[in-house]
């Protein structure tokens, strides 16, 4: 199975697009940055540094509790 960068660049309200229903690995430049991905169809999963998550096909948002962190995020996917 490989592996593709889906999204690099600032953290908060990062938004990407998964081809298809996988498993999405997040990196953070900054080990304080947690949030939540909300997924189109309204459903929310809690992220840390290091969180791998399944998450199904569409758009996703990527929104930090602490807004103000100036972190960047690394988001990779490993089709299901």
């Amino acid at each position: 199975m490989s592996t593709d960068t889906l999204y690099e660049g600032p953290a908060h309200q990062a938004t990407f697009y998964l081809p298809r229903a996988g498993i999405a690995r997040f990196g953070f430049s900054d080990p304080r940055a947690s949030g939540y991905v909300r997924s189109q169809d309204g459903s929310m999963a809690r992220v840390q540094p290091g969180t791998r998550l399944f998450l199904s096909g569409g758009q996703q948002v990527l929104l930090l509790y602490d807004p103000t962190l100036m972190a960047r995020v690394s988001i990779a996917f490993q089709p299901d």
